[in-house]
């Protein structure tokens, strides 16, 4: 423990400060968290007579800035006495968040490194002729159109060299699909948003190979941590694009402008081709979203839109070509069935339109109910159930289930649960009647088990389940863990509801890893 000030002296008072100016009156002792993650900083706070503070910590949070990953307690005394506390291996508290192993990953949440397929082997080669005539053939008539609509040429940028690309490809070490080198060859991107590519703008390549260089290579990949949901939904149409998180050949071309962006896939499934094109960002929710299978199929699309006539002319440069290339009617991957104890369940199921692509459900307040009625939902691989009586998760006949979330049920008959293959996420949260753990032992993929608010007489239990990684619990059930003596797993993050210390937080980060001699905490009591 390091008891010295490390630069943070001024920092403690001024969280005092904060939270003195924020705790109102008749309160003896209170308690201000932030937690700066690097990039953001969060703050909690509360009293002894009220459960939420208002702080103002926004001159503190600016101050963090230019400090590494931190967490922050100061513990206050009305009498302005205060305890002041700093450590950077405690990622949060309250509710408290321990990561023990940073290269954790879930399955099909890959890091960087993934093998390169042959179509991505930057080789300098000039672009394919044949693709390049018949892009060059497509740009000419959306010229002409644009043209013969507007009465002007669009406003595109000068082409790039085969050169240029070449450099481009050996500096990110990728390979671009023949179609978009051409485009490239002929307009550096189209950053008026001329409608080149209907509703998405081509970026210029520079841009292309800094997207690419930022962070980790490749494209998505914004849900790996541990405590994100992780179950990665399937692109439609299915077999077409890889069921992954993140991959390194999926390189972003474009955008929408509006938050969404195109990549070119490289790296496609068994029925999808190198160089079809997807789609994420702020209004792609779940799996990505299947564009087209090529740059030359949108630039195709564009064009014969626009040559039947069908179009959106705008004000100044803008023509929208009115194509399938976002309009196109998509079933959603999610279902929600509420009130689902006043319907007649199975017929709700029977009857849903494009059952066959579902794969997320919310069901809410179903009373009693046997999760077996999903069984024609064959693609379904999450599943929440809220509010719920009795739920009997007879889970056999959905083979690809990887995740079982029931949040408030008096009781879950998890002997029905035996042996499923492919359940990896089992979230059991405020169950009523006592849990018997033992059935999660023939459980083969078991990853992440959240038992938070649920009554669990031997917790014992979950030292008996050896492929246990991420494991979540309130903090009553993490002192009775801790009591049994038992051996620890082997987790790689520990996440704890509710309201802990910090100095709660590093005696459990001591106890799952047999402590730390280089302990680095900060702590500082003054008065202010």
């Amino acid at each position: 423990m390091n008891t010295g000030d490390a630069g943070y002296g001024d920092i403690a008072r001024a969280m005092a400060e904060a939270l003195r100016a924020g705790a109102g009156e008749l309160w003896t002792s209170a308690t201000l968290q932030l937690r700066h993650t690097g990039g953001s900083v969060s703050c909690t706070a509360w009293s002894d007579v009220r459960e939420h503070l208002r702080v103002d910590y926004v001159q503190i949070a600016r101050t963090l800035f230019d400090r590494p990953p931190v967490a922050l307690e100061v513990r206050l005394g009305a009498e302005g006495e205060y305890t002041f506390t700093a450590r950077e291996d405690v990622a949060a508290v309250s509710p408290g968040r321990l990561v023990f192993d940073e290269e954790f990953r879930y399955a099909r949440h890959p890091r960087p490194g993934l093998p390169r397929p042959a179509a991505a082997e930057p080789t300098g080669a000039p672009t394919d002729p044949a693709v390049l005539a018949e892009v060059t053939r497509l740009a000419g008539e959306f010229t002409a159109l644009y043209a013969g609509i507007k009465g002007g040429l669009p406003p595109l940028p000068p082409g790039r060299t085969e050169a240029d690309l070449a450099a481009a490809e050996a500096r990110i070490g990728v390979r671009l699909p023949e179609d978009l080198r051409a485009l490239y060859l002929l307009a550096d991107g189209d950053p008026e948003d001329a409608g080149l590519l209907g509703p998405y703008s081509p970026e210029p390549l520079a841009r292309l190979v800094g997207n690419y260089e930022e962070g980790e290579p490749g494209s998505y990949g914004w849900e790996d941590a541990p405590d994100d949901d992780g179950v990665v939904f399937e692109t439609v149409p299915f077999g077409h694009v890889k069921r992954l998180s993140r991959n390194d050949w999926w390189v972003t071309f474009g955008s929408d402008r509006g938050g969404n962006y195109v990549a070119v896939d490289l790296d496609p499934a068994e029925r999808g081709r190198s160089g079809q094109v997807l789609e994420y960002g702020r209004d792609i929710y779940g799996p990505l979203r299947y564009v087209a299978g090529s740059v030359t199929a949108m630039l195709t699309e564009v064009v014969e839109a626009l040559r039947a006539g069908k179009y959106e002319d705008a004000d100044e440069q803008y023509l929208i070509a009115e194509t399938g290339l976002r309009d196109a009617d998509e079933r959603s991957y999610s279902e929600v069935v509420s009130h689902a104890a006043d319907l007649d369940l199975p017929t709700v199921v029977a009857e849903l339109p494009g059952r066959e692509l579902v794969q997320e459900v919310y069901l809410n307040d179903p009373a009693d109910v046997d999760l077996a009625l999903f069984e024609p939902l064959t693609a379904l691989r999450l599943l929440k159930v809220n509010r719920a009586a009795v739920v009997t998760p007879a889970l056999g006949g959905l083979e690809v289930l990887e995740s079982l979330q029931i949040s408030t049920a008096r009781r879950v008959e998890l002997g029905a649960l035996a042996g499923h293959p492919a359940l990896w996420d089992l979230q059991l949260k405020d169950v009523g009647e006592p849990l018997d753990l033992a059935v999660l032992g023939t459980l083969p993929r078991l990853t992440r088990l959240n038992l938070a608010g649920s009554a669990v007489p031997d917790l014992g239990q979950v030292c008996d389940l050896p492929g246990l990684r991420v494991l979540e619990l309130d903090g009553g059930q993490v002192r009775r863990l801790l009591g049994t003596g038992r051996l620890l797993p082997p987790l790689a993050a520990l996440f704890v509801t509710g309201r802990t210390t910090l100095r709660e937080m590093a005696g459990l980060r001591d106890a799952f890893t047999g402590g730390d001699p280089q302990d680095t905490a900060i702590e500082i009591s003054a008065v202010l």
